[in-house]
């Protein structure tokens, strides 16, 4: 018979135990709070273009450049336009995940570059603003487009677990799915391909810092997709910076920022992109308002050399309907604005004594055009100043107004929009910082020289 002692000892020992499980089941299911969450997460943005990009080409001149930044422009207002319309008849459009990315003419402007598991396993995913969940390509993947990086696999990864379909995150899904196991299944619509679908997941991402090198955020949630349609070669999934409790800005505290500069030039290399508290919130604010996935500000007028443009700010209102307003976006280079300020911005820029010559491109009947060289013929061009609620201000010099189509003439950055909505491009946020304060529902600009950030 035991001694007392040597029970004593034993119930000490499954105390003991049991604590342990409780402990280790405590840590495997704690999701980042608030306190451990990192302040400040750096990632380097990489233009479609850029010499670091899997599309770079090093045939082509500026002039290939501006061609597909048209088409990408027109494409993603004509999805965004779509969304639009179809919202007006639809009363749970709002809760749909993602803005439709365009599968062949379109994958995004930038690139965010970061590691998923550990450094072996690198993604160049696209930033946009319009979508809510971050998703990339996983084993096994049915229908993916054979990326020059190898595809992450959940299997091998002891920091992957799947969310359940009783998840608060599975709930923020538009139309969730469950599996035979009840994980939380998704769908992310796709304009001209099959949608791409997966499991709600966790993981580990790691982004490599400029200033504190690789950092680890662990608990992650994300879409790990196992059909991803008809995506172009190493486009390998979306990270979305939308308001949903999903998206990735959202989970590092409603707060990010970007800046980018110098779009046409390949070899530029300090683009940035800032998550969390430490994101760069300067300069002048004005609101910011959110509206079936978009996020929206309040322009008040446009200005030419600092002569306000006759154009009433009805025109630029988002009415009681949903219809109309302004939308910020990262999806597209050139911006759109509707038929009344584009005609008077285009009579101002037209009565410029030195762009005379001008005309419609019978492609793109909806830009306005210049014989000549843009470097030469708009030296001196006086900035095109978007002024915003609050007096924050977007000031558009040449270099981000025009662009030159051909050799033999260039066009300006803005497309008219006979419909109800504008868009601002990143064209014309370049040479910017742009910082969003989701919860604060505020935008920040602020003119900036993006290499200093390296600094």
């Amino acid at each position: 018979m035991a001694s007392l002692y040597q029970i004593l000892l034993l119930l000490t020992y499954e105390l003991l135990f049991m604590l342990s499980i409780i402990v280790t089941n405590s840590n495997a299911t704690k999701s980042i709070s608030a306190s451990s969450m990192p302040k400040r997460v750096v990632a380097k943005l990489i233009h479609r273009n850029s010499i670091r990009s899997p599309f770079y080409d090093p045939n082509h001149t500026d002039i290939h450049r501006a061609k597909f930044a048209l088409e990408n422009s027109a494409a993603r207002f004509a999805i965004i336009e779509q969304k639009m319309k179809s919202c007006e008849v639809n009363a749970s459009c709002s809760d749909n995940i993602q803005a439709k990315l365009r599968a062949k003419t379109s994958v995004g402007v930038f690139f965010v570059e970061f590691y998923i598991k550990d450094t072996s396993h690198p993604v160049l995913a696209v930033m946009d603003t319009g979508s809510t969940l971050l998703w990339v390509q996983c084993i096994p993947c049915e229908n993916c487009a054979q990326a020059s990086i190898p595809i992450y696999d959940p299997s091998t990864s002891s920091t992957y677990t799947n969310v359940s379909c009783l998840s608060e995150y599975c709930e923020a899904l538009h139309r969730p799915k469950c599996d035979e196991r009840r994980n939380c299944k998704y769908e992310v619509e796709y304009e001209g391909a099959r949608p791409t679908e997966g499991i709600l997941a966790r993981e580990s991402l790691i982004f490599d810092t400029s200033d504190e090198g690789l950092l680890t955020i662990p608990n992650v949630v994300f879409g790990c997709s196992h059909e991803s349609g008809e995506k172009p070669d190493a486009v390998m999934g979306v990270v979305g910076l939308n308001y949903n409790k999903l998206s990735l800005a959202t989970q590092l505290g409603g707060k990010f920022s970007y800046c980018v500069g110098k779009v046409k030039d390949p070899s530029y290399g300090y683009n940035q992109l800032i998550l969390g508290k430490g994101a760069i919130l300067e300069g002048d604010s004005t609101p910011l308002d959110v509206y079936e996935g978009f996020y929206f500000v309040t322009l008040e007028g446009i200005s030419l050399g600092g002569v306000m443009l006759n154009i009433p700010r009805a025109a630029f209102e988002r009415r009681a309907s949903g219809k109309g307003g302004v939308i910020i976006d990262s999806g597209g280079e050139s911006s759109v604005l509707i038929q009344r300020a584009y005609e008077e911005l285009a009579n101002a820029v037209r009565d410029m004594t030195e762009l005379k010559s001008w005309f419609k491109p019978y492609e793109e009947p909806n830009a306005l055009c210049f014989i000549g060289d843009v470097n030469n013929d708009t030296k001196g061009f006086p900035v095109v100043t978007f002024h915003f609620s609050g007096g924050a201000e977007l000031g558009l010099e040449a270099e981000s107004l025009f662009t030159q189509s051909s050799p033999t003439y260039f066009c300006m950055t803005m497309l008219e929009n006979p419909d109800d909505y504008s868009v601002i491009g990143i064209n014309a946020q370049q040479f910017h910082n742009v910082g969003y304060d989701i919860s604060g529902k505020k935008l920040y600009l602020r003119r900036m020289d993006c290499e200093l950030l390296d600094e």
